[in-house]
């Protein structure tokens, strides 16, 4: 990564999520020292905490991970 990017600055999170037009759901791990689930909760979005993972959740555990978007899976309705 270039370390320019870091000079970019924080994003206005709460504007982006206001923006999203699709429902929004921040997740962490529950050792995560870049964030806690109290700065998640006051975006006004639901917050999920991974438990026992880190900042990369995704990467420590894919299978924990994938389970945030089980409300969102589309069933395939049964054939007529």
């Amino acid at each position: 990564m270039d370390p320019g990017a870091f000079a970019v600055g924080a994003p206005d999170m709460a504007q982006l999520l206001a923006r999203a037009r699709v429902p929004v759901t921040l997740a962490r791990g529950e050792h995560d020292p870049m964030n806690t689930g109290e700065q998640f909760t006051r975006l006004g979005v639901p917050a999920v905490t991974l438990p026992g993972l880190g900042h990369n959740a995704h990467v420590q555990s894919p299978h924990l991970s994938i389970t945030l978007l089980d409300p969102h899976r589309y069933t395939i309705p049964a054939s007529r």
